[in-house]
């Protein structure tokens, strides 16, 4: 019988002894058996919240809190989709359970929600999704337009302006995310002002069109005149207290929210100001950040234009300015990790190599960037012409368990390594594995065909060593 013929149909109760058994199990803090217990029951009722997703979600948080690790990168391929949309919620909720933080697999899990097509369950994980957005320093606009999209679907108005002014607020510049944001304000006013038994159907309709237009108003006030005020309220109190830190702070990051060159500006004077007056640097490092703002915007605006020679150039400079910018934040503040990493990312798109990996190798102690660190290390090594020190350095990123499309990317560049070293049959062994798990990525396919070629040809040619 086939596998997909032995899996249960999901029916309503016939998860209840796993639900059961998953608690008690819960209960005595075996993580990973009560989560395998909690899919077998959201397998047979993929909808059932009360008793399957929400417990299951709480088991994964208590897991992670305990050191519980992720799940792997050859688990991460295994449960990735699904040919059903029940085995694929199940695949999502087990990557979730492991990683209960990973927005990737949150995504995953509302994908795979919505082919199950169940309202309740839709509903659940775009809240978790939402109030991650919350949380995050900035909300990712993609995300926040596909949720606002999805409770549209199911009538949620209310969640679907909160998503999208959260957007907004984020990138008050976005046309297109305004007009989105005032046509589901003006949804949600529709809904709650449907007539009630005394209006009639008729008068409501005529009404309408009001309501849109207040509710498009409502819109504009939050955004634009909104952050305008906020500028003014801002403004009075640094003028009142101009060399407190506090008070800096808060009009720069109100200047900021418009994402407009003239408020830019003016954001630097009272940066340059306070810098002068209480010697903290952090305010010049702002100053800086705000000048990286607007010249990647200059080069947004050329390549829309189509001046791909000016944009290139206008690249060059912005890359001049950041490694002088992060070289001077090195020399003041030289344990923070993170600086290092960023100036060895320029160091190595500029060609400065040799400066690259000094900087990488220190980098690469931060845990919140040593993959790609130990990554662009590795690269580091590669262009030096050190292939046997960057093979290394890539196999210990791949020991770190990577995401899909950084081990990709590690098996591609280890390939590259080792096939410079004529160890071709190895060489060949990682472009097959990026081949499995992406067939048209690069051009894996003639790297293979191209080492199969050499390694039919001539013997002893393979895994020889110069």
């Amino acid at each position: 019988m086939a596998e997909a013929e032995k899996r249960p149909e999901p029916t309503p109760g016939k998860g209840k002894a796993f639900f059961d058994r998953a608690d008690q199990v819960a209960e005595s803090g075996n993580w990973d058996f009560a989560i395998q217990l909690y899919l077998e029951g959201i397998r047979r009722e993929p909808a059932n919240l009360d008793r399957g997703h929400v417990p299951l979600r709480d088991v994964g948080l208590k897991r992670k809190m305990q050191g519980g690790k992720s799940a792997g990168l050859l688990e991460q391929l295994k449960r990735r989709g699904g040919k059903e949309p029940v085995e694929a919620l199940v695949n999502a909720e087990y990557l979730l359970s492991k990683n209960p933080g990973k927005l990737g697999h949150m995504v995953s899990l509302f994908k795979a929600a919505r082919k199950v097509e169940d309202r309740g369950l839709i509903r659940w994980i775009c809240d978790l999704l939402l109030e991650s957005m919350r949380q995050a320093k900035r909300p990712n606009k993609h995300i926040c337009v596909m949720l606002a999209e999805a409770y549209a679907d199911i009538e949620e108005f209310s969640s679907a302006v909160q998503v999208c002014d959260l957007a907004v607020r984020a990138y008050p510049n976005d046309a297109a995310l305004a007009d989105k944001a005032k046509d589901l304000s003006a949804r949600d006013t529709i809904k709650q002002g449907r007539y009630d038994g005394e209006t009639s159907f008729v008068e409501s309709v005529r009404d309408m069109e009001k309501q849109v237009e207040l509710a498009q108003q409502d819109q504009l006030a939050q955004s634009r005149t909104f952050i305008e005020r906020e500028i003014d309220k801002a403004r009075s109190e640094y003028e009142s207290n101009p060399s407190v830190p506090g008070k800096i702070d808060g009009l720069v990051d109100a200047l900021l929210k418009l994402e407009e060159e003239g408020y830019e500006n003016t954001a630097v004077d009272v940066l340059r100001r306070g810098y002068a007056d209480t010697k903290q640097y952090r305010f010049k490092m702002r100053m800086d950040d705000v000048k990286v703002r607007q010249m990647k915007r200059e080069i947004n605006r050329l390549r829309q234009q189509g001046d791909q020679q000016a944009s290139l150039e206008a690249a060059r400079k912005l890359l001049g300015f950041e490694l002088g910018m992060y070289a001077e934040q090195a020399s003041q503040y030289p344990t923070d990790l993170s600086i290092k990493f960023e100036l060895g990312r320029r160091q190595l798109i500029a060609g400065q190599v040799d400066e690259a990996i000094a900087s990488l190798q220190q980098a690469q102690r931060d845990p919140k960037r040593r993959i790609l660190a130990t990554t662009l290390l590795g690269k580091g090594f590669a262009r030096k012409g050190w292939h046997r020190e960057a093979v290394e350095t890539f196999q210990r990123a791949l020991e770190l368990e990577p995401g899909e499309e950084r081990a990709k990317e590690l098996h591609y560049d280890l390939g590259e390594s080792l096939e410079a070293t004529q160890e071709h049959e190895k060489a060949l062994e990682h472009f097959s594995h990026v081949a499995q798990m992406d067939y048209n990525y690069r051009d894996v396919r003639e790297r293979i065909e191209a080492l199969r070629k050499k390694i039919d040809s001539g013997p002893g040619e393979a895994g020889a060593s110069p």
